[in-house]
């Protein structure tokens, strides 16, 4: 890039070389014809003394030499500097052809030197392009899982509802309960999906504000007390008195996430929630007594529908979206999250800047 010109500086070049290749042209040529012309006698130099106006055949000469010479040096200079812009500009218009045909990964070749302004072109293209084609298999890999998500529980509303109207099930109050979870759980995972699309599309709002995160926590914990029992699990909590800037609702959601993936995969023990304030950050840490995720899962732990053991995980009901939701709304406050294995214990910290 920084050896190509621009195409103003590029016509000016072009245009100043044509001009004095045609002046130096004429000279070179009138000194050759007119030196030969004079060397065989075929004028003499007191005819050359006459009107100016006058034109002798030899001036013809000269000029249709020079109008021949000038309109190939204009020509190729020409087809040169046609060549440098229409190649890549091709190049660009081929890639377009492909991606409408469906070939997503189709690129426009940047290999030659033609312009600043159309390096930058096919730099954006090729980089829109690297997008879409990024985007479409996002897509695709996001609709496989959802509709694997959606199957299961869809399946089973449908047969026991089925069998219901046939008289194979009673409508007992167990089994109301037991469909009436798989509804909320369908539930959870649109809102999942909704948050996570928010963020993905730059559209996810915060109501920020000064929150007292101990409700907050204590809010959370009381809803889930009764499967913290479940789980032979104790929350043991020490949140400062620090005023945290965020989204109340939002920080929430994350806590909810949090806990229920402690519940549903830590071992029984203590349930540790801190958090701190240290120079310019908020820190919150989410404890449990493991056993911890090995380190080869942990690049892929915030990605969605992602999870360490598959048919595990799948038994216990998760939709493998907790932990992106977690990090999409940790990153919507301009915040980091991180897993630490801190054998036997299993770490999530959250840092949020308390300035925003």
């Amino acid at each position: 890039m920084k050896n190509k010109l621009g195409i103003n500086k590029q016509f000016f070049i072009a245009f100043s070389l044509v001009n004095l290749s045609i002046t130096l042209l004429s000279v070179f040529i009138g000194y050759v014809v007119y030196n030969y012309a004079i060397d065989h006698g075929w004028i003499s130099l007191s005819s050359l003394q006459g009107d100016f106006t006058d034109f002798h055949l030899l001036d013809w000469i000269w000029l249709g030499t020079v109008i021949l010479c000038g309109s190939i040096v204009s020509l190729i200079i020409g087809m040169q500097l046609a060549k440098r812009f229409i190649v890549p500009i091709n190049s660009l218009a081929d890639a377009v052809n492909k991606i409408s045909d469906g070939d997503l990964s189709a690129r426009a070749d940047d290999k030659k030197i033609h312009s600043t302004e159309i390096s930058t072109l096919i730099l954006n293209f090729n980089d829109m392009a690297q997008k879409l084609e990024s985007s479409v298999q996002n897509a695709q890999v996001w609709n496989a899982a959802i509709a694997h998500e959606l199957r299961t529980p869809i399946t089973i509303l449908q047969g026991r509802l089925q069998g219901i109207v046939d008289g194979i099930f009673k409508a007992e109050p167990e089994l109301i309960r037991s469909l009436l979870n798989q509804v909320e759980g369908l539930s959870h995972l649109v809102e999942d999906l909704r948050t996570l699309s928010l963020f993905e599309n730059k559209q996810l709002k915060l109501n920020i504000e000064s929150v007292d995160f101990l409700r907050c926590v204590e809010k959370v914990i009381l809803m889930f007390d009764e499967k913290l029992k479940q789980a032979n699990l104790t929350v043991n909590y020490d949140i400062s008195n620090d005023l945290v800037t965020c989204d109340a609702r939002r920080m929430e959601q994350v806590l909810i996430a949090l806990i229920d993936n402690a519940i549903r995969y830590s071992n029984p023990g203590v349930l540790k929630i801190k958090s701190s304030v240290q120079q310019e950050y908020w820190t919150l840490e989410i404890v449990d007594e493991g056993p911890g995720i090995p380190a080869e899962y942990q690049k892929e732990l915030f990605n969605p529908f992602y999870r360490v053991e598959q048919s595990r995980n799948k038994a216990l009901g998760g939709t493998g979206l907790g932990l992106a939701v977690v990090q999409a709304i940790v990153l919507a406050h301009a915040g980091t999250i991180r897993y630490e294995n801190r054998a036997p214990n299993s770490a999530f910290i959250i840092q949020l800047n308390t300035t925003i």
